[in-house]
């Protein structure tokens, strides 16, 4: 098995035993990664690469919105889908109008969730839904 099938068949396993917090870590992952590609795509003149990495983005951004679940994350989920609209929003918006520092933007608000999920995923007490709540409200009222 070479380089690239062991990769592949690690990143496989990892996401058919990671946990639904570590799913949503991953995917903030992956998000980051590709709106950074995106934006180097696009400062590179690379268009039809940075379609690709952005279509990617925003098709992970559009999950993670699908998998907000109102009843049981209440305000949290609420506040969530406000931040994940806003994010698309100016995304497009960027990319119709070439700013770049909007995707530093969107890239900056998506790790500080990611920072608040991986908090959660370490089971750092039961203050983390408080603070994920705190971390929500800290982006809504800077963005």
């Amino acid at each position: 098995m070479n380089y690239v099938a062991k990769l592949a068949q690690y990143k496989k396993t990892n996401v058919t035993t990671a946990t639904g917090v570590d799913l949503i870590v991953m995917c903030y992952e992956q998000v980051i990664k590709s709106l950074r590609d995106a934006k180097s795509f696009y400062e590179q003149r690379e268009y039809m690469q940075k379609g690709k990495a952005l279509q990617n983005a925003l098709n992970i951004i559009t999950e993670l919105k699908a998998a907000l679940d109102f009843e049981r994350g209440g305000e949290i989920a609420k506040n969530l889908e406000a931040i994940y609209n806003f994010i698309i929003k100016t995304l497009l918006e960027a990319d119709i109008k070439g700013r770049l520092e909007s995707f530093d933007h969107a890239i900056q608000i998506l790790s500080e969730l990611k920072e608040a999920w991986e908090k959660i995923a370490s089971n750092q007490g039961a203050g983390t839904r408080a603070n994920m709540h705190d971390k929500v409200e800290h982006l809504i009222a800077a963005g």
